[in-house]
């Protein structure tokens, strides 16, 4: 797909289809592919609240869709005119999908399949997919991107299976890509704080402590802002360079153990305690190579988890984010 900076100067620029675009990691990115200069269509349920986009309403290029993405009409509706589909959209979390599983199957695969199916019947040249390095488990090791996926959530699980399903639609004229994203901080128009770096800022900033629990699981970690920038190094890339590959989105430098976390927080927030306890609630325990994006994207982040930790800690100082404890900040 060419990128609207190597666009003929009359030409209109590309349409680029996000689901989820309103979300944690979507509203970041199609605040970056707008100021790249694409026409986005925003496709979202807006569960909550469409006051991620606020600040993009004055760019012509963007245009807003409300809609659950099970709506066969209304997706197929939206289709029209793409040049290239961003599917980001799913119920995410453990909580989330584990309160219906009924619906998190039908959202995170049934209707994440017949999307890329459409895509493909449709002729549309580029689909990029939001997976998770999660589906890696528990396994010892620096996993690539050929490593075996032993998923041990209904979340995770489901991805695998939709990476399947999708990559199996490979053709010719249809280049679907997936990436395998580390686990996110940072700000976002669509703010979290049931994500582990978020977390541990959000509790520093409220309480003035924050409580590591477990410490030595390996997690891989990105800004969200970097997270985002893969999926627009994706979009730009020569179709040959996607076509069914798999990425695993994050840096090497940011594969942390979860003890180590609690010691940058503490490190970067002089005055702040942390604690510990030896009761890990989440098991999952992976440790990433992202040396494949680097090689094929010239891919780098920019930002740091120390970087992270204190946007976070001044928006909340500043009450930029009014009260972190709203469930609005959480998927479940």
């Amino acid at each position: 797909m060419t990128t609207p900076s190597h666009t003929a100067r009359d030409a209109a620029p590309p349409t680029v289809l996000v689901f989820g675009g309103a979300g944690y990691l979507g509203s970041v990115l199609t605040g970056q592919l707008l100021e790249a200069g694409y026409r986005v269509r925003v496709f979202d349920r807006l569960l909550f609240g469409e006051e991620a986009l606020a600040g993009l309403r004055t760019y012509p290029n963007l245009e807003m869709i409300q809609a659950d993405m099970r709506d066969r009409q209304r997706v197929m509706d939206a289709l029209q005119g793409v040049a290239a589909v961003i599917l980001l959209a799913a119920l995410v979390g453990d909580a989330a999908c584990d309160r219906d599983p009924q619906e998190t199957r039908e959202i995170n695969y049934v209707a994440t399949v017949a999307i890329a199916e459409a895509c493909a019947a449709q002729g549309i040249p580029r689909f990029l997919f939001a997976s998770t390095d999660s589906a890696y488990g528990i396994q010892e090791g620096v996993l690539t991107e050929e490593a075996s996926l032993k998923p041990i959530s209904l979340y995770a699980c489901l991805k695998a299976e939709a990476e399947r399903k999708i990559l199996a639609l490979t053709s010719e004229p249809f280049a679907p890509c997936v990436l395998r994203m580390a686990t996110i901080y940072g700000l976002s128009p669509r703010m979290r704080f049931d994500l582990i770096v978020n977390i541990l800022t959000m509790h520093a900033a409220t309480r003035g402590t924050c409580t590591v629990y477990g410490g030595k699981q390996w997690r891989p970690l990105v800004h969200v802002a970097d997270a985002a920038r893969a999926y627009i190094l994706a979009l730009g890339a020569p179709a040959d360079l996607v076509r069914g590959h798999i990425f695993n989105v994050g840096s090497n430098e940011q594969n942390y153990q979860i003890y180590q976390l609690g010691d940058i927080v503490k490190r970067t927030l002089p005055g702040i305690t942390v604690e510990t306890t030896d009761v890990p609630p989440d098991l999952r325990d992976y440790h990433v190579s992202f040396d494949k994006i680097h090689r094929m994207f010239g891919y780098r982040v920019s930002y740091s988890v120390e970087d992270g930790v204190r946007e976070m800690y001044q928006a909340i100082l500043m009450r930029q984010i009014e009260d972190p404890f709203a469930a609005r900040y959480r998927n479940a």
